[in-house]
């Protein structure tokens, strides 16, 4: 019986691991290192520089 009961845990625990899979590809979130921010702000301060 114990055997049995180890066989189903141990079957059932590999579907739950196998079953685990990102298959979405891309990344939902928007990962910014801190060099981005202060490209985005001195391109910003070119676009004005030229207007002028």
């Amino acid at each position: 019986m114990k055997i049995i009961l180890l066989l189903i845990t141990v079957l059932v625990a590999s579907m739950a691991v196998t079953s685990c899979t990102n298959d979405e590809g891309e990344n939902d979130l928007d990962y910014l290192a801190p060099n981005d921010e202060e490209e985005v702000l001195l391109m910003g301060t070119q676009v004005e520089e030229n207007k002028d």
